[in-house]
């Protein structure tokens, strides 16, 4: 299969975009996962790798997660062989400051399997990490969205059928937008893990930084401002109050205009508030 492709010159990293992207294999039966080439299926070595069960918060990539891996016998042989017999190892681990320990289960050459594994070509990637997948799926999408949103290409509109995943624009618009909104301020709480958060949605670490494992709400905002005075503390205690009376404010003029009209009866409410939304969402 061949891809076009860019290289940038000063970190030797290739870029692709949506005109050159890789194209996932659908019919994957006799290919190797690292050449990509077809074979004959006596030339193909099939590894089964098993999910790892019953290894508490051990650190394996394999946690309840495995797959299947084709290599042709020239491919395979380029790797160790040890590798493949799966042998798994157990590991005593200190998880907390006493003398608390669970069994780290993890096969014995993992880093070197995950390394090789990541060495492939991202349309072998998909087909171990995602499509021959079985247990828990880091994720689980169609072949051609795999590619596309680990490659960091997926359309906004693709990437919204997952839910549970954030398309590259809401990311970038979260990682421009949040740190220099007028919006968020620090949340203070009791238990001393102070975080930023905003009344529209999005959150991040203290003093607005950003962070990867909260909300991203900032993507199409309609109340984005740059900021011009400094963050504010707000206790916990009285955020869902601050929530109210700052998103009040900020909305002061469409309020008025909904709620301070005379003579505006019930139904004429009802067309104005539905009208205001749809001009809110566009």
């Amino acid at each position: 299969m061949t891809t076009n492709m860019t290289t940038n010159s000063s970190t030797n990293e290739i870029t692709y975009t949506n005109e050159n992207k890789p194209l996932a294999i659908l019919n994957p039966e006799n290919i190797c996962f690292k050449c990509l080439q077809k074979y004959q299926a006596q030339q193909i070595n099939s590894i089964y790798i098993n999910p790892i069960y019953g290894c508490g918060y051990g650190d394996s990539e394999f946690n309840g997660y495995g797959s299947r891996l084709d290599l042709c016998t020239e491919c395979y042989n380029q790797t160790n062989s040890e590798w493949w017999k799966l042998e798994k190892i157990k590991q005593n681990k200190e998880i907390n400051d006493y003398t608390d320990y669970i069994d780290n289960i993890s096969y014995k050459y993992e880093e070197e399997i995950i390394k090789y594994l990541k060495s492939m070509p991202i349309e072998g990637q998909e087909l171990f990490f995602n499509m021959f997948a079985i247990g828990y799926k880091p994720l689980d999408m169609e072949s051609q969205d795999w590619i596309d949103y680990t490659l960091e290409i997926i359309s906004h509109e693709n990437c919204r059928k997952y839910d549970y995943y954030y398309s590259p624009d809401e990311k970038k618009a979260y990682y421009k937008m949040y740190p220099k909104c007028q919006h968020p301020v620090n949340l203070i709480k009791e238990n001393g893990y102070n975080i930023s958060i905003c009344p529209f949605g999005s959150k991040g670490k203290y003093n607005q930084e950003i962070d990867d494992d909260l909300y991203i709400r900032c993507y199409e905002c309609q109340y984005y401002q740059e900021r011009i005075s400094t963050i504010k503390d707000i206790n916990e205690k009285i955020w869902n109050d601050y929530n109210v009376w700052y998103t009040a404010k900020i909305n002061i003029d469409k309020y008025k205009e909904l709620f301070e009209k005379e003579d505006i009866n019930e139904f004429t409410f009802a067309l104005e508030l539905e009208n205001h939304t749809e001009k809110d969402n566009n």
